[in-house]
């Protein structure tokens, strides 16, 4: 029986992005400008030409002048690889910046098919009402948006132009219109964190919704982390006044671990997310944890598939307790997970975040979690 995940987390052409966010490591600064040569082949970096040649795996399956359809064409074989030795319930596609490419709707359109569910991660700036309106026909799509503020002040660590986080919030309107499922992941800098409940005020209602704030962290935390006054203020809006926008929150235990770890800067609890999420990028490398790329791979699809098949079914990959230290101060919606687990919050909690409202999930999350129960990893 193959070894049962929630997510695959899957990340597609993430050499490339229409953003330049203040936080992100992959992408600020960066050498990769999505630009084309004259047959339509994409210029690539010095750095990633090395990094093709000096990998055997990497050159038989790409040419060093790719197009944007080697990509997908890489992509899916690398799912169909994955398809092999796993079952998940949902497929997460992200990047770099995923609708940079106009045929990822029939991409995502390609492959619908094959999962209970895909949810698509976008800074939500290339998407259009037609693109929109395209995959909500598809009835098992759905979104993840970034976005720390409903204003250009709010949103500064990502991109300060109103009009850019205009055109954001009309595309994630018009998701909400369509009634699919919409997460917005929210990175907690000076820029936002005092001035959060306006976010709250102006999603106030959105149904089949939620926000999902965490902290800044890694090498930006220096420059961007907020201060104590704005962590009262975010504290004021979220805990003390829960129950005015608690349709749009995550469990108020959530956000409690994640004000402890604001305020101590560590955290003090088990992580579980390497059972219920795997992930893969788009040469096939399998990641110990989705949430860093600062620990090992645990090898390649392509050549070490019975291998990483064996550590998935031996539950090796990964122990709950480990205080590794890119884990120490990271908290993200996968925490949700950990929460349930260990038997902090209820199923009907669980289900305030669209992604665990999918037919089977909840299930499938039950058996998971058994099984850590079994092995005595959970107690």
């Amino acid at each position: 029986m193959k070894p049962k995940f929630i997510f695959n987390d899957h990340r597609i052409i993430d050499e490339f992005c229409n953003l330049r966010c203040k936080y992100c490591g992959g992408f600020y600064p960066s050498e990769f400008s999505l630009s084309f040569n004259d047959d339509k082949t994409i210029k690539m970096p010095v750095c990633w030409n090395n990094r093709i040649q000096s990998n055997q795996n990497f050159s038989k399956r790409i040419p060093l002048r790719p197009k944007i359809s080697d990509f997908f064409n890489l992509s899916k074989g690398v799912l169909s690889e994955v398809d092999k030795i796993t079952d998940y319930k949902i497929l997460k596609l992200s990047g770099g910046e995923i609708f940079l490419y106009n045929d990822i709707v029939n991409f995502v359109k390609s492959i619908s098919k094959n999962y209970t569910a895909i949810q698509l991660l976008t800074n939500g700036l290339a998407l259009t009402a037609e693109k929109i309106d395209q995959l909500a026909e598809l009835g098992n799509v759905y979104f993840q948006i970034s976005l720390d503020g409903v204003s250009g002040e709010t949103n500064f660590a990502r991109n300060g132009n109103n009009q850019v986080v205009e055109k954001i919030m009309e595309n994630i309107g018009h998701i909400l219109k369509k009634g699919m499922g919409l997460e917005i992941n929210c990175v907690l800098t000076k820029y936002n964190t005092g001035l959060f409940e306006r976010m709250l005020e102006y999603f106030k209602g959105s149904k089949n919704f939620v926000i999902m704030p965490r902290p800044v962290r890694g090498e930006p935390k220096n420059t961007l982390n907020f201060n104590k006054d704005q962590v009262n203020s975010f504290k004021k809006a979220v805990i003390d006044n829960y129950e005015t926008h608690s349709d749009i929150l995550p469990p108020k235990q959530y956000l409690e671990r994640l004000i402890y770890m604001m305020e101590k800067e560590h955290r003090n609890w088990n992580c579980y997310i390497p059972f219920y999420v795997m992930g893969v990028n788009n040469y096939g490398d399998v990641n110990t944890c989705t949430c860093t790329d600062d620990l090992p791979a645990l090898g390649n699809i392509f050549d070490n598939a019975k291998n990483i098949s064996k550590v998935f079914e031996k539950y090796e990959n990964y122990t709950p307790t480990s205080r590794l230290k890119p884990c120490s101060y990271c908290i993200t919606q996968y925490e949700m997970i950990n929460l349930y687990t260990d038997g902090l919050i209820s199923k009907t909690e669980m289900q305030k975040i669209p992604s665990f409202k999918i037919h089977g999930v909840m299930e499938t999350i039950d058996e998971i979690k058994k099984k850590l129960i079994d092995l005595g990893m959970v107690k």
